[in-house]
């Protein structure tokens, strides 16, 4: 049986206010990123011109390898993170947090020695040209400083996804924006005072990442953060499933490393120098129009996570569709502002002349892609957070390798203004792809649920008794699960209603109910009181005492349970109980 109920206007009271509490912090924090990738750049570009920008271009292929690694760590531990806190699993939480922090410093120590050893080696593929020039010198000197803050860069990364993931969105952004703004004001002082040129740039953004990290470590400090760091034994299961998910977008930077080393080449041979700054400003507005698309991909992937841990189809439907939304209409306001100011954006990075002219051109046919790509964004977001790797992957190679690298192959035989088609091709094509693909059939952990949302004013208990024992016993619960089952609901919700609402008539407890394959029952709560706790209330052997008396179901509930967990997660009271 599966008595999911579709999302009411009441129901959205829980979606949309995580939504919006989450989203809000992500998207200045995407911002901020933006920013910080586009200040290095700007101002490497105002101090030493078209060679400043082509370096930068050089050294994005480094960073595509870096992406697979930290972002693919830190997102994958981010979801199973949330998964394993969605279960009211804490412990598992706080063992999955601890594998992939020391995976994180083992792996980008492993990064920095390799780096700096064969330090020749990548400047040749990576087409820096002669030893005693100017290219190769400024790359060399942009990389030595980038592989020794490695370590500081997988923390960033790893901290931030992880700590907002532990109901701290507010203070991740913080952290997270602050290194950028961190990262923009040394690179100016570095850069234009100093005169540093790229080692200023590069300087700039391991301070920012330094500065980030201390902010995320703050967390640690609070008493009511879950999320903690233990010295454990490695487990190569558990490290290569949150790998697995993880690594199932970041691995598309692998693609994308290759894709932008065929593509530096391609532009050397059309337009030389010129044409390969051209292509720097293309991705530093890529960076700014694409930044919603990264805040809202922040967004839902913990709420999605949460959501396909407790059954809730209609909540992830509702969190993408909220998603998709926001993301059309501000991703094409973004996309025609950078259209209309293409010309001004090529003049701030140092370009004039043809040089400019020809950006702008670059820059307005890229914004034609901006949306279709969000919508891969997005729903990638989706996808990696509801166990669909696999169509991840395919959406990032397609993307980022496959489709680019053969319309820039085919379209650049005819010039290099028909190469910038390419992005849009490549996006388009993507979707048509895909689309299909992810609307086939797939099996759901489990399809035996019931959800139910009960108003305080014009619902009653007693119905949601019935209707959860109703639903018990037609998916064969024994006698102990549907005990359990009806005297936790019982016991919970009353104790929420007596002890934490105040009766504004604005108050709900919204209840899912799920039979695991493995005949587990859970209960999943969400309640918009105030913050409460029932596992907290006290007790004693005064049954006259009128708070011993209320607690004492509570109490039965705790005996009888084979786990409960608590905790205030985006502005909500969140319990879960497992019966056997």
């Amino acid at each position: 049986m599966n008595k999911t109920v579709t999302l009411t206007g009441k129901d959205k009271t829980f979606t949309d206010r995580m939504f919006r509490r989450l989203f809000f912090p992500s998207l200045f924090s995407a911002l901020g990123l933006a920013l910080g990738d586009i200040a290095d750049a700007l101002f490497v570009g105002i101090r030493i011109g078209k060679a400043g920008l082509a370096t930068m271009s050089l050294v994005a292929p480094v960073y595509m390898i870096y992406n697979v690694l930290d972002i693919g760590i830190a997102v994958g531990a981010s979801i199973h993170y949330s998964q394993a806190l969605g279960k009211g699993k804490a412990k598992k939480g706080i063992e999955i947090f601890s594998q992939m922090l020391m995976l994180a410093v083992a792996v980008s120590v492993l990064i920095a020695v390799l780096g700096l050893v064969l330090m020749p080696l990548i400047l040749r593929g990576l087409g820096a040209g002669d030893p005693r020039g100017e290219m190769w010198r400024y790359t060399k000197e942009y990389l030595q400083i980038m592989f020794m803050g490695t370590p500081l860069t997988f923390l960033y990364f790893l901290l931030y996804y992880c700590v907002r993931s532990d109901d701290a969105e507010k203070l991740a952004s913080v952290g997270y924006l602050t290194g950028y703004l961190t990262d923009i004001a040394a690179s100016a002082v570095f850069v234009l005072g100093l005169k540093m040129d790229v080692r200023g740039a590069i300087l700039a953004t391991v301070l920012g990442k330094a500065v980030g990290v201390c902010i995320f470590l703050f967390h640690f400090t609070r008493k009511w953060a879950i999320l903690r760091f233990h010295f454990v034994k490695p487990d190569f299961k558990l490290i290569f499933s949150v790998l697995k998910t993880g690594m199932s977008s970041s691995v598309g930077y692998i693609g994308q490393f290759a894709a932008l080393l065929v593509v530096n080449n391609l532009l050397i041979r059309l337009g030389g120098e010129s044409a390969i700054a051209q292509f720097n400003v293309v991705q530093n507005v890529s960076y700014v129009a694409l930044a919603i698309y990264s805040a809202l991909g922040d967004t839902i992937q913990p709420l999605c996570s949460t959501f396909y841990t407790e059954h809730n189809r209609g909540a992830v439907r509702r969190v993408v569709r909220l998603a998709m939304r926001i993301g059309v209409i501000g991703g094409a306001i973004g996309a025609a502002v950078c259209a209309i100011f293409a010309p001004a954006i090529c003049q701030v990075f140092g370009l004039a002349g043809n040089a400019a002219a020809n950006g702008a051109f670059a820059v307005r046919i890229f914004c034609l892609s901006v949306v279709p790509a969000g919508l891969s964004l997005i729903w990638s977001a989706c996808f990696q957070s509801t166990g669909r790797e696999k169509l991840v992957f395919l959406i990032g190679q397609l993307r980022n390798f496959v489709c680019l690298l053969v319309f820039a192959l085919i379209l650049s035989s005819f010039g290099l203004k028909w190469f910038w088609f390419a992005f849009v091709c490549a996006e388009l094509c993507t979707i048509i792809f895909w689309a299909p693909v992810s609307r086939l059939k797939r099996e759901t952990a489990s399809d035996r649920v019931f959800s139910y949302l009960l108003d305080t004013n014009s619902s009653d208990i007693a119905e949601l008794l019935d209707q959860s024992e109703a639903f018990c016993e037609e998916n064969d619960a024994n006698p102990k699960q549907l005990y359990c089952v009806t005297m936790c609901v019982e016991e919970v919700c009353q104790a929420i209603i007596e002890n934490a609402f105040r009766q504004n008539g604005d108050e709900y407890i919204q209840l899912t109910l799920c039979f695991e394959p493995d005949g587990v029952v859970i209960l999943h709560l969400r309640d918009n009181a105030v913050s409460f706790n029932p596992f907290d209330m006290k007790t004693g052997r005064d049954y006259d005492d009128e708070e011993n008396l209320a607690s004492l179901g509570i109490q039965m509930v705790k005996s009888k349970a084979k786990r409960f967990f608590y905790r205030r997660y985006a502005g909500f009271n969140t319990l879960t109980v497992e019966v056997e």
